[in-house]
């Protein structure tokens, strides 16, 4: 499994986190964490463009 926080692999037998999502309208969703706090996968960007 793949940690939704930090997206690095859950080694079996680590804790994890299970958080379940009902859906509103549609099937719901189960998010699976570690269960020790994680620091967030760093998230890519892109420059803005320069206007000369």
């Amino acid at each position: 499994m793949i940690c939704a926080r930090c997206n690095k692999m859950i080694e079996p037998g680590e804790k994890r986190q299970e958080i379940t999502n009902p859906g509103a309208t549609g099937a719901g969703a189960t998010i699976t964490m570690h269960a020790k706090l994680c620091r967030r996968a760093a998230q890519q960007t892109t420059p803005a463009p320069r206007w000369t």
